[in-house]
């Protein structure tokens, strides 16, 4: 809905001749309001239709907020001129430094500010997307009625004929104002209600308590530190600073995997050849797990229609996230998730019971999501992310409880090939953690760390629970990676919400072996959560633990799997006979051959993280051997901090087993040539 908002001295509007087959009803030749009104010009747009009612009450809170506005205004003004005041008196005292500010003085009279009365007016001409449902004339009397209740004295002017009005703005600072309305059904939240609790790697209960300002109490019988900075994030306590930078931007650019663009929306990145190298091993590693865990390949549109009431009751959960395209007539909103296209294709197939659990696993590329501007936070929220999803269909709540036994383990087992360390949270309705305890403390033991619990009094939202690893980053700030759902709602033709309307759903069924048409269940499960999201969960995840552990990439994700340095250039012809051997031995060598001494060679390696730096002098090259520096990765420092063990004077095949010991069973990608020798590489940034 689109709503432009004119505060006028008087309106009159006159009945002219019909512009419809089918007018409202329009008794009177004109239509006369005396007093300062505010008319309020109102196209009712494709989407609005799918719930008259719930456009209509936003609609007239955007208009009380307007009135609200206009009123208010003077005494704003009045307030903000005392400020002014007072620092013109510091000022002249000396007090502050500065020149003095003017006193801002209003327009018009202070009792212009006021509202006496609305008038509605339908008027096509906001928008090129406007509803043909007949039910859009319904919306301006809807307006009304609400208004009315709120004590708002208000007349619509009727739908389907040609007016001539005469309005006089009154040219104030908020005589004229525009409003863009997305219709937005919003689930009533429960967390306010929310009891949480911590269960012990021993499965036992802890409450959680907050003190009279809502501030997290943590428990004092867990010793875990990093827990306690996660529950401090998760539970409301900012212990960062705005202005603290996250630490993987720098690693991010200095290692030249991905970086800001200028050109475009923010929270879009472009991505350099080894960030690039590292996506697609995610996806191919992520992929060929999901095939092995018996997952079909689906991959649907990145936008889809708004005139589609199954997607719009779904896309209407989140109208301030949405990105819009136009295409001719029509508008399009680019994919929040792929959910919307993918269960409506669920809804069009012939389902057979034999099917379940049906796992269908789309790699999103990509989702958008319209954050607000101070939300965005690097690598960790974005507007546009890669979003690898899973969806399960399952006969019933018993066999989706056991499919979501198993992705538990499959979640687990990919973090850990990833090399991510995370938190277990839970969030659940308090019916169901009752009915299920058992199991969910059971996984909950099996991670040997102490897990978050959330209890909600009732259902607000499609999943009865869900899962959530977290990740804590370098500064103490938790995020989520992979997710888990038990969706209870989507796949049935109706759902009572929580306003008591009856709203459509997807109507996903199938006919089971005994004849009864039923609706499954459906899991939804992120299994690593988004791309860009994983990769500032490895990188702010090195940096915290960076005094502790040895900072790195795993071998198989490592853009630069093996350096190759020479002690002097009489062993380049060697080096480069070993690079086109490993590399065609399909791992990701380079070169150094600029002419430096070993030790910043050496030290340059380092700083990149490589896993295996070989070195080639006078008796290697004698030998036809190489000594090999294994990057410890994620162990502990050795003796006086040493971040490697060497293997000295060993032949070639010792580094391609250990290699191959590293990859197996991931997925292999070539390095591209101009990368392979430091002479050729090809840097992006300044």
């Amino acid at each position: 809905m689109k709503i432009l908002l004119i505060h006028s001295e008087d309106v009159e509007v006159v009945k002219n001749k019909e512009a419809t087959s089918n007018p409202q009803e329009f008794a009177d030749d004109i239509i006369k309001m005396e007093g300062l009104i505010l008319v309020c010009f109102v196209s009712v747009e494709d989407q609005d239709t799918y719930d008259t009612d719930l456009i209509s009450k936003q609609g007239a809170n955007e208009i009380e907020a307007a009135i609200l506005q206009i009123t208010g205004f003077p005494e704003r003004v009045r307030e903000k001129n005392e400020e002014i005041r007072e620092f013109n008196r510091k000022l002249e005292k000396g007090e502050v430094k500065g020149k003095p500010k003017k006193i801002f003085e209003l327009i018009k009279d202070r009792d212009m500010y006021r509202v006496d009365k609305v008038l509605v007016y339908p008027w096509a001409h906001l928008s090129k997307f406007l509803s043909k449902e007949e039910n859009a004339m319904e919306v301006c009397p809807k307006i009304v009625e609400k208004l009315k209740e709120k004590g708002i004295t208000s007349k619509f002017s009727p739908f389907g004929w040609y007016k001539s009005f005469k309005i006089n703005c009154l040219g104030h600072e908020l005589a004229e104002m525009y409003r863009d309305v997305k219709l937005a059904i919003k689930p009533e939240e429960q967390v306010k209600n929310s009891l949480f609790k911590v269960i012990t790697p021993s499965g036992k209960e802890i409450d959680l308590h907050f003190d009279e300002d809502q501030r997290f109490l943590p428990p004092t019988e867990i010793k875990d530190k990093d827990f306690h900075l996660f529950l401090n994030s998760e539970l409301g306590l900012r212990l960062i600073k705005k202005a603290i930078e996250p630490v993987h931007l720098k690693v991010m650019k200095e290692f030249e995997l991905v970086d800001f663009d200028p050109n475009t929306d923010s929270g879009n990145l472009r991505w350099y050849s080894k960030g690039v190298i590292m996506k697609n091993l995610i996806k191919n590693f992520i992929e060929d797990r999901l095939i092995d865990f018996g997952a079909i390949l689906i991959d649907t549109p990145v936008m889809y229609t708004v005139k589609n009431k199954k997607l719009t009751a779904q896309t209407a959960r989140f109208p301030a996230r949405s990105y819009w395209v136009e295409s001719g007539s029509n508008r399009y909103i680019l994919r929040y998730a792929c959910d919307f296209l993918l269960f409506d294709l669920f809804s069009q197939m012939n389902l057979k019971p034999h099917y379940f659990p049906l796992r269908a696993y789309e790699y999103e590329q990509y989702a958008f999501r319209r954050e607000l501007e101070g939300e965005l936070s690097g690598l960790r929220r974005l507007r546009t992310f890669i979003m690898p999803d899973m969806h399960t269909m399952c006969k019933d709540i018993d066999t989706s409880i056991d499919e979501f036994k198993k992705q538990y383990e499959l979640i687990k087992s990919l973090e850990r090939d990833l090399g991510i360390k995370s938190y277990v949270i839970f969030r659940v309705t308090q019916e169901f953690y009752k009915e299920n305890k058992s199991w969910i403390i059971d996984l909950i033991k099996s991670e040997k760390n102490p897990a978050l619990l959330e209890l909600w009094e009732d259902r607000y939202y499609y999943y009865i629970l869900k899962l959530e690893r977290n990740v804590l980053s370098a500064h103490g700030k938790s995020a989520t990676l992979a997710t888990n759902q038990i969706d209870v709602e989507s796949s049935l033709e109706f759902m009572i919400d929580n306003d008591g309307v009856k709203r459509q759903k997807y109507n996903i069924s199938f006919i089971d072996t005994d004849g009864q048409l039923k609706h499954p269940i459906i899991l939804h499960n992120s299994p690593t959560g988004a791309i860009e999201r994983v990769l500032w969960g490895l990188i702010e995840s090195a940096i915290r633990n960076k005094d502790k552990l040895v900072p790195g990439f795993k071998t198989w994700l490592s853009p630069i799997q093996v350096r190759i340095i020479t002690v002097s250039n009489e062993q380049n012809e060697y080096g480069e006979k070993l690079l086109k051997i490993i590399n065609g031995e399909e791992f990701r060598a380079d070169f150094d051959d600029r002419e430096e001494t070993i030790g910043k060679k050496i030290r340059q390696s380092e700083i990149e993280w490589i896993p295996y730096t070989i070195i080639i002098g006078k008796r290697e090259q004698q030998n036809q051997t190489i000594s090999i520096r294994k990057r410890l990765i994620g162990e502990p420092f050795g003796p006086k901090r040493q971040t490697s063990e060497q293997l000295n004077d060993v032949k070639l095949d010792k580094l391609l087993e250990l290699l191959e010991e590293d990859t197996r069973n991931f997925p292999k990608y070539k390095l591209p040539k101009p990368f392979r020798k430091f002479s050729t590489k090809i840097y992006f940034r300044k």
